[in-house]
C-alpha cells in the first residue's frame, strides 16, 4: 500500500487512457488469424491452430538465422 493507486488502480486511470487498445488488437489479430480453424470441432480446432503457430515459429527462426 505504498504505492500511489494512481499508478496500480485502473479507476484511478486518467481518461482517454488507452491502455485496452494493445489487447484488444492482439486479440482481433489472433482472431482473424484463426477464423478458418474456428469452425472445426474443438480437437480438430486446436490441432490446426498449433501446426499454424508452428510454421510461423519456424518461419521466425529461419528469418533470424540470416
Amino acid at each position: 500500500m505504498r504505492t500511489e493507486p494512481m499508478h496500480w488502480a485502473r479507476a484511478s486511470f486518467q481518461l482517454g487512457s488507452n491502455c485496452e487498445s494493445v489487447d484488444n488488437n492482439l486479440c482481433e489479430s489472433f482472431n482473424h488469424s484463426i477464423v478458418d480453424a474456428r469452425f472445426y470441432p474443438i480437437i480438430s480446432m486446436q490441432e490446426r491452430i498449433r501446426k499454424k503457430i508452428l510454421v510461423r515459429v519456424q518461419e521466425q527462426r529461419a528469418k533470424s538465422e540470416k
